[in-house]
C-alpha cells in the first residue's frame, strides 16, 4: 500500500502510517475466532487512491468486496479507480460538476478496508457494520484527519446508515430533496450530514452508489445536488 504522509497541503508531513495500521487490523481480524470466517483471508487491503495535487475531496466507499472471487482478486485500488469503468466515469462526472479533477483532487478510501467472503449486505449471520465498524472506525478517523478541510462524499445507503447518528436520516434520498410528489417536480430542501450527526465527525454529502444513479430520481437530481455541494463546500475556495 502507498503510505499517506500529509494533510493535503504539500510539504506538510504528518505520517500516521495508515497502511501499516490497516495491515495490523487485518491481522487481528484474521486471528479473531468470531470474525475471521467472514473475512476473505486470501487477499490484502487495496491501496487507497490519491490524486496528484492538493486533496480537496474525500470519496468514501463501503468496502472492497465484490461477489465474484475471481473479480475480487483483480481489485488492487480502492473503488477500482486505477482502472476505467462505470464507477470511475460516475465519480469523474461528480468531480467535474464540482469543478474538481478526480486524478488531481480526490482521496478515496473505504470504511471497511478488508475483503469479505460475500458483500456485507449478503451476510446474514451477523450485522457486518456493527461487528467490523468499531474496529475500523478509529483508523478511518485518523486517516480523514490528514485532510481536515476536505468534505466527504459517501457512496451508497448501507454505508450512510452505518455512519449516521440516531437523529439523522439513513436514507440518501432525504438529502437530495425527496418528496412523495417528486415526479411532479416537487422538491424538498437539500441537506448535508453535519459533523455532529455522524460518527466520522466530518461534513458528509451522501451520494447513491453508481448503479442507483440510473434511477430517475437520482439521475434528475445529480446536477442540482452537486451544485448544492459545490456551494456549501467549495464556494469560498473555488
Amino acid at each position: 500500500m502507498t503510505e499517506v504522509e500529509d494533510t493535503g497541503e504539500r510539504g506538510v508531513s504528518n505520517s500516521l502510517d495508515i497502511p501499516g495500521r490497516a495491515t495490523a487490523v487485518l491481522r487481528e481480524l484474521k486471528a479473531d475466532p468470531k470474525l475471521r470466517r467472514f473475512v476473505d483471508c486470501t487477499l490484502d487491503i487495496p491501496e487507497v487512491f490519491r490524486g496528484e495535487g492538493e486533496i480537496r475531496l474525500i470519496i468514501l466507499g463501503q468496502d472492497p468486496t465484490v461477489k465474484n472471487p475471481a473479480s475480487r482478486r483483480a481489485i488492487k485500488t480502492v473503488l477500482n479507480l486505477d482502472k476505467g469503468g462505470q464507477l470511475r466515469d460516475y465519480l469523474s462526472r461528480i468531480c467535474e460538476l464540482l469543478g474538481l479533477s478526480l486524478d488531481e483532487h480526490v482521496y478515496a478510501t473505504n470504511y471497511l478496508k478488508n475483503f469479505f467472503v460475500n458483500p456485507p449486505t449478503q451476510i446474514d449471520e451477523i450485522d457486518v457494520f456493527q461487528g467490523f465498524g468499531p474496529i475500523w472506525l478509529p483508523l478511518l478517523r485518523d486517516e480523514l484527519a490528514l485532510f481536515p478541510r476536505a468534505p466527504v462524499i459517501t457512496l451508497g445507503q448501507p454505508l450512510l446508515a452505518a455512519l449516521v447518528r440516531v437523529e439523522a436520516s439513513p436514507r440518501v434520498r432525504d438529502y437530495w430533496g425527496y418528496t412523495p410528489d417528486w415526479k411532479s417536480g416537487d422538491s424538498g430542501p437539500l441537506h448535508y450530514l453535519a459533523p455532529q450527526d455522524n460518527w466520522l465527525g466530518r461534513t458528509v454529502f451522501p451520494f447513491p452508489h453508481q448503479p442507483s444513479i440510473a434511477k430517475q430520481f437520482y439521475a434528475e437530481r445529480l446536477a442540482s445536488y452537486t451544485s448544492f455541494v459545490r456551494q456549501m463546500a467549495f464556494s469560498s475556495s473555488a
